[in-house]
């Protein structure tokens, strides 16, 4: 099998290239190893999906990262939605959430709990065990399940080493803003056909603060691991099984009104692949999961530092998500221009978890109830979703430059909740069972000659209403204070999206660009509902209108474009610009939670024995904004950062970074605001101030 290695630091939605410093695709051979993980097939042309992007940045490793969300900040058409430090995410031009089809290793899936995301799947994926990020940007491929905005894959599988006997690796690094600690290690040992793969963190952050000054609570504590093993039966069948843990501890989450003195998960994955089965089956591919996420989030119940309003009022939810699925699929190649996959995959998710609220003092008069009230309201309402799809795709080389894909998906939806709450009862009546039959498709076009690459794409995504859109009942989930509440008579979301891309690689030069649009039917948001005013509120005070999800018509469009230029052997600059315009066409207004444009530049200078690295991000501000979401417009900004890296021993590399360097006191327009603080109320989360870190590990 050939594989092309990923060492570079150009992304473009364009193309998928390697580059090392002689400016040449690194090609290996890894014939004893069979890779699970991979959902982008590079080995030729016909393989290429349209608009897919492969990144790793070795540089960014010098810093530690909070969670694997901070993997995508350099990456164009991401943005980060931050919530609290570790209660983070990426967001892709207007795609957030189950927008975007996320997986780690091309299976595996955490289900978050928290109805406000305290716990999102890049929370629980140690961020050093993730070797490269797989994004497909829009619709473009009917394999991995149902997809309305992309598909991103993190990929943690580790190189397996040819040669028998034991290998590892031990890393630590310190930051100084919040005194932030990161420790991990890694040991794999390979004996003939087998492999076994350990990896172990330890995290500590602490409250750091931003460039004006002002603390922002952040701390966090979680301890992980996993487990890998590996076996080959013959030279072309593998199977792994793959088992991990995260605890985390005393988790502050600035952005939403309570906090986590506890969130655990669980996941267990098996993965099968025979590959080269008879001259026209090329593989075939069994993978499957499971995840289980407990989670309790509290004002003040069992946490060393409670919320200012704890033991006024008493709030607790423990929910718990369970969740799992699998896909098989057959890749079929009757000849050498055509390639034809298809199969099944299942995903399945059951929630559950009661919200208790107790009022210990009257918050009109600030005197204590004689007799505490309490309120208990059903958050999942013991929901159940089951997705069934079948899938086909086909990839078919016309000419040595020219080749066509498409593909088609069926899914079959259900959804039902067991425990229907009575006041989500008394606004839909009796909630029967809901099923949708959703059909997806997608077809494109690439060219490939002379160092140009272009591709133009056509795709129809389409999602269900997730579980938390359909059952969610009275929980503050958005970027404001308000409760929303789920509907269960949500139509699938449908994204028509065209995608056009061209590049073209030089001697010195690679310079590209794409251009997309998407026309969103039946778009999934939260609108304010005046006539749905009631229930209870966890700060004390009387009950703001809570928003309901509905369906509305939007679009969006915009672009991406890179330049990568090496000036001299060793020295290269790269820079890159994203820009996404979105308009709910319902409201008449733009639709909420859109980054803004985004320019990011990078010198570097790197020989085999040291780097040195100066980036910058430069945000513009972000005047269109959904009133109502709440949002407001929020200002630009220029930030600078300097890494440096050292290798004095062939197996010991250190690193060192300055972020920040300026202590610019910024906010991205996708943060939070803090909640249920003493101080800086309505103060929008800021990212840290100058912070220096420092880093070292040793292989062996």
């Amino acid at each position: 099998m050939k594989k092309i290695v990923i060492i570079g630091l150009l992304w473009s939605s364009a193309m998928v290239y390697s580059q090392e410093n002689n400016d040449t695709e690194v090609i290996k051979d890894s014939l004893k190893t069979t890779y699970l993980d991979e959902i982008i097939l590079i080995e030729n042309p016909l393989k290429k999906i349209s608009h897919s992007v492969i990144a790793i940045d070795e540089a960014k490793k010098n810093s530690q990262p909070r969670t694997a969300t901070d993997l995508f900040k350099d990456i164009p058409g991401f943005s980060i939605q931050k919530r609290s430090a570790i209660a983070s995410e990426p967001s892709l031009r207007a795609f957030k959430y189950e927008q975007m089809n996320i997986k780690y290793d091309a299976g595996g899936k955490y289900v978050h709990a928290c109805p406000n995301r305290m716990d999102p799947i890049t929370a629980h994926i140690i961020p050093e065990e993730v070797h490269k990020i797989e994004v497909i940007k829009g619709p473009f491929t009917t394999r991995y399940g149902q997809t309305f905005g992309g598909i991103v894959n993190i990929v943690t599988t580790p190189e397996i080493h040819t040669n028998n006997g034991l290998f590892g690796e031990i890393q630590s690094g310190f930051e100084t803003n919040g005194n932030n600690s990161a420790s991990r290690a890694e040991l794999q040992y390979v004996k003939n056909k087998f492999n076994l793969t350990v990896n172990g963190e330890y995290r500590e952050y602490g409250d750091y603060k931003d460039g004006n000054g002002v603390e922002t609570p952040s701390g966090f504590i979680t301890k992980s691991y996993s487990a890998k093993a590996g076996y080959n039966f013959t030279d072309n069948q593998t199977i792994r099984l793959d088992w991990r843990q995260k605890f985390g501890d005393q988790i502050i989450h600035t952005g939403l009104p309570m906090d986590s003195p506890f969130d655990d998960s669980y996941s267990l994955g098996l993965d099968y692949k025979w590959k080269s089965v008879s001259e026209n089956i090329k593989n075939i591919s069994f993978k499957s999961y499971y995840t289980f996420v407990d989670h309790l989030m509290t004002n003040g119940f069992d946490l060393d530092d409670p919320r200012p309003n704890y033991p006024a009022i008493d709030a607790r939810t423990p929910v718990t998500s369970n969740s799992f699925g699998g896909r098989f699929e057959i890749e079929h190649q009757p000849n050498e221009k055509l390639n034809l996959f298809y199969g099944l995959d299942l995903d399945n998710i059951y929630r559950e978890g009661k919200k208790s609220v107790t009022a210990n003092i009257n918050p009109n008069t600030g005197e204590p109830f004689a007799i505490p009230t309490t309120t208990i309201a059903e958050v999942w309402q013991d929901a159940t979703t089951t997705d069934f799809g079948a899938f086909t795709e086909i990839n078919y080389l016309i000419n040595s430059n020219l080749a066509i894909t498409a593909g088609a998906r069926i899914d079959y939806v259900t959804a039902k909740i067991e425990s229907p709450d009575p006041g989500f009862l008394a606004i839909y009546g009796t909630v029967s069972d809901k099923t949708d039959v959703t059909f997806a498709g997608h077809a494109g076009l690439k060219f490939n000659k002379k160092g140009w690459n272009s591709q133009l794409s056509f795709g129809r995504g389409v999602r269900t209403a997730s579980m938390l859109e359909r059952y969610i009942y009275r929980f503050e989930i958005g970027s404001d204070s308000r409760q929303y509440i789920g509907n269960p008579d949500l139509k699938p979301e449908v994204n028509y999206q065209t995608e056009w891309s061209i590049s073209k690689k030089m001697k010195q030069f690679t310079i590209g660009t794409s251009a997309f649009f998407s026309y969103m039917d039946n778009y999934i948001t939260g609108v304010l509902r005046p006539s749905l005013t009631g229930g209870t509120s966890c700060g004390g005070a009387a009950p703001m209108a809570p928003k309901q999800f509905l369906n509305v018509n939007a679009y969006q469009y915009g672009f991406e474009a890179f330049v990568d230029w090496k000036i001299i052997e060793n020295l290269s600059f790269n820079t890159n610009i994203s820009y996404t315009k979105a308009r709910n066409l319902s409201l008449k207004e733009p639709l909420a939670q859109v980054f803004p444009m985004a320019i990011r530049n990078e010198l570097k200078f790197e020989k085999p024995k040291y780097w040195l690295s100066l980036r910058t991000e430069i945000v513009a501000d972000q005047n269109d904004f959904a009133p109502s979401f709440a949002e407001t417009a929020t200002p630009g900004y220029e930030v600078f950062d300097f890494r440096i890296g050292y290798k004095p021993l062939k197996n010991v590399t250190l690193g060192g970074a300055i972020l920040n360097i300026f202590d610019e006191g910024y906010y991205s327009h996708l943060n939070f605001s803090f909640k249920n603080a003493d101080l800086n109320n309505g103060y929008r989360i800021h990212e840290p101030g100058r912070n220096f870190s420092f880093f070292a590990k040793y292989n062996f």
